[in-house]
């Protein structure tokens, strides 16, 4: 039986409006893709600048300078080689110096106690406990040492505490793969506090 004009007429505006719906949808998750970082040492977590600072084109000062940051600035740390981290924020990119950037819930600051010195490479290892002041089940790495998804050896969202050796430091992030909510633990805490507390998905030994 054919289908009457106003009937057309319906199916017509279905269409389109499920088209303009589809179409809305991938305008909205481009940004999302795009802004993922590429490569096996990519990811991306939010940073702030503890001091003002310069950026340049790559991890060191022989790189031409890009840019720079005034200290208290949210960034975005799209990834760290050595002690150098690349960042961007909406109007500039370029790599800083890893001990002036802060991977906590707020910039530093000049007075807001004291900037721990980052060790990196040194003999000792960094230790994964399961309950506070370092007790419980344990596992550790040295310096080098990674852990990109916790729940594939057992160890997903139970660090209570962490015991830091001589000369080396980690960075710890609330999701698998380095994303999300990232700290770096300079000193030994015999209990993770605020969104890091059970919540530990992927560590980094340096």
């Amino acid at each position: 039986m054919p289908c009457s004009v106003a009937e057309l007429g319906f199916v017509m505006q279905l269409f389109a409006r499920l088209a303009l719906a589809a179409l809305i949808a991938l305008f909205i998750a481009a940004p999302a893709a795009a802004v993922q970082p590429k490569g096996s040492a990519g990811w991306t977590t939010d940073g702030w600048v503890s001091f003002d600072g310069q950026l340049y084109a790559g991890p060191g000062t022989n790189y031409d300078e890009t840019g720079s940051v005034a200290s208290g600035m949210r960034v975005r740390v799209d990834r760290c080689s050595g002690l150098w981290c690349q960042i961007h924020t909406s109007s500039v990119k370029g790599w800083m110096s890893l001990d002036n950037l802060s991977f906590g819930q707020a910039p530093d600051g000049l007075f807001r106690g004291p900037k721990f010195d980052i060790s990196r490479g040194g003999p000792g290892q960094v230790c994964f406990y399961t309950g506070a002041d370092f007790t419980g089940a344990s596992f550790c790495g040295a310096s080098g040492r990674v852990f990109r998804d916790l729940a594939l050896v057992g160890n997903d969202n139970a660090i209570s505490s962490v015991e830091v050796g001589t000369g080396v430091s980690a960075i710890v992030c609330r999701d698998r793969g380095f994303r999300s909510y990232c700290e770096v633990i300079a000193v030994s805490q015999g209990s993770v506090t605020g969104l890091l507390s059970n919540s530990i998905s992927s560590v980094r030994v340096y």
